[in-house]
């Protein structure tokens, strides 16, 4: 299956969608991974708020976003998930699956449509993170905390790590809210608040930063 064969299955391309040069644009949040699975031309860009001056074939952004963008931007995106290590482990693989993180990939100069698959062939760098993604999700489940604690939360993405962490989601449980969450009126000494997007960390380090947060609130208590 081409590539761009498999962009229409897994990202929902648009038939009419066609451009000279394959153009990669990722949000500022995931440089760090264009950098480090070996995406070699791409543009820094916002995408939430601000319609894109170019045109792109594909759009890498945060999970949750894609119909905010798409009335602005109406390109093929991929949204990476990372509440998780294995969400982000995910969506490693998912972008292999759009030959996307290659060492010969040379996006400047192919084209999306006509460029043979048989040119892409070494998932490296992609797999390099994989599996430093892995080391580092086992390295904190290794750090002992107490399981036995009961965690509410209205968030989604807190309530992914809560079960990853193999701790009980319960209403009578300890409240933990993400940041974008807090009201000034909730904030008391019995809520746990959650540092859930630190642009100064990578986004593995978020991710570690995220569950560490979580253990050591817990074994504070």
């Amino acid at each position: 299956m081409r590539l761009w064969d498999i962009m229409k299955c897994s990202i929902g391309i648009y038939p009419n969608q066609r451009f000279e040069n394959c153009r990669t644009a990722i949000t500022k949040m995931y440089r760090d991974i264009a950098e480090i699975i070996g995406i070699e031309d791409y543009d820094i860009v916002n995408p939430y708020n601000n319609k894109l001056t170019k045109s792109y074939d594909l759009l890498i952004i945060s999970k949750g976003y894609r119909e905010r963008v798409e009335k602005l931007n109406p390109y093929p995106i991929f949204e990476i998930k990372s509440a998780t290590f294995d969400n982000l482990i995910n969506s490693m693989n998912e972008l292999k699956k759009l030959n996307i993180g290659v060492s010969n990939l040379r996006s400047k100069f192919y084209d999306c449509k006509n460029f043979p698959k048989e040119n892409f062939e070494d998932f490296t760098k992609i797999n390099n993170y994989i599996e430093n993604i892995n080391k580092k999700k086992n390295q904190i489940k290794s750090i002992k905390y107490n399981k036995d604690i009961k965690i509410n939360t209205k968030s989604e993405f807190i309530k992914k790590i809560i079960i990853d962490l193999g701790l009980t989601l319960s209403n009578d449980g300890i409240t933990v809210i993400p940041d974008y969450m807090v009201n000034k009126g909730d904030i008391n000494d019995g809520i746990i608040i959650i540092n859930t997007h630190n642009y100064d960390l990578n986004t593995l380090e978020r991710i570690e930063n995220r569950y560490l947060q979580i253990i050591n609130s817990i074994n504070s208590l």
